[in-house]
């Protein structure tokens, strides 16, 4: 069996994980990390002690036969360091979102495209147990046509990290907003006709810093719509999904145990209404990494393509565009 030279980008944080999950495949050595904090050095060792730390990507890339690479940066590298990857003839999995700017996300794919590399994004959530159970419902007629699909989750980074600044986040809606777009466009599997965007940030708000609520609405060519809300000063927790179909009625509040239900209001085939819970499936996220094993192996076709996740990012940026000309629906750049 062959075994696969690995290397993340960004250990800090969730990069840790990512090369975790890399070694956990069997097939998916560790052998570059690369952080531009000589602090993270200590944290790299202890993780990954096989691995050589690099400062620069340019040397690592240089220095390293790496087959696949996982970048795990602050989002706005994310565009810059993906190109010079699939440039040095790696492939690259990168975390969400893909890109703060859709035509950085056509780049990035144009680039795996001229230099035959793959480039993947980690949507890892689309192997969550309350996503997939959500999913199984929906998939199985119980709610009927669908009508109206709302996400939401109180989420504000704060300027303590980088994440709380709208240049190196991308806003608001960058962070969580990410998966339940990708939700949403799962659940709805329509074509988008039309986006349109609502943010507030209070007036005495340093411009720097990211948006206090986001508020993105999605027009299906299904007759369906979404909307998709990052709450930073509710002081309410929405539902994580409620989504209205002519058949029936789907909630799920943000539980987090495998053991949790989601509950579900439907009609019977033969008219009688009944209330139901569903149990949540399991999570598996280690998945997702035994997938990119498998394609490198096996040429088993990747989970999650680039495409996919730039159209979540061409919404992000479309629903931007839509609040600046007061809130109007607009077709996404990539239609």
């Amino acid at each position: 069996m062959a075994i696969l030279q690995g290397a993340v980008i960004g250990i800090g944080g969730i990069g840790t994980w990512h090369g975790q999950m890399m070694r956990e495949t069997k097939r998916i050595n560790v052998v570059a990390l690369c952080d531009i904090n000589e602090k993270m050095r200590e944290r790299g060792t202890e993780y990954f002690p096989e691995a050589k730390f690099y400062l620069s990507s340019e040397e690592m890339f240089a220095q390293e036969k790496i087959d696949v690479l996982a970048i795990a940066s602050p989002h706005y590298f994310h565009a810059s360091l993906a190109i010079a990857a699939l440039q040095a003839g790696v492939n690259v999995i990168v975390e969400k979102p893909m890109a703060t700017l859709y035509s950085d996300a056509q780049a990035m794919i144009a680039a795996a495209k001229a230099n035959n590399r793959f480039l993947t994004i980690f949507h890892n959530r689309r192997l969550d147990g309350w996503f997939l159970a959500a999913k199984s419902v929906i998939d199985e007629g119980l709610l009927g046509n669908l009508i109206e699909i709302n996400c939401g989750i109180n989420f504000g980074p704060t300027p303590a990290t980088w994440r709380g600044f709208k240049k190196q986040s991308g806003g608001i809606m960058f962070d969580w907003g990410a998966h339940l777009v990708d939700y949403v466009l799962h659940f709805a599997n329509s074509e988008v006709k039309a986006v349109s965007g609502f943010y507030y940030r209070a007036p005495e708000r340093d411009p720097a810093l990211n948006e206090q609520h986001g508020s993105i609405r999605i027009f299906f060519a299904s007759g369906a719509i979404a909307n998709v809300s990052s709450y930073g000063t509710s002081r309410i927790n929405p539902p994580r999904y409620y989504i209205i179909g002519e058949r029936g009625t789907l909630i799920d509040e943000w539980n987090w145990g495998e053991n949790d239900k989601l509950k579900v209001n439907t009609r019977l085939a033969g008219g009688d209404a009944v209330t139901m819970e569903v149990n949540y499936r399991k999570t598996e996220t280690q998945k997702y990494y035994d997938n990119i094993a498998d394609h490198l192996c096996d040429g088993i076709p990747l989970m999650v393509s680039a495409e996919s996740a730039a159209k979540v990012i061409d919404i992000f940026c479309t629903a931007e565009r839509s609040h600046a000309q007061g809130g109007i629906p607009l077709p996404l750049a990539g239609e």
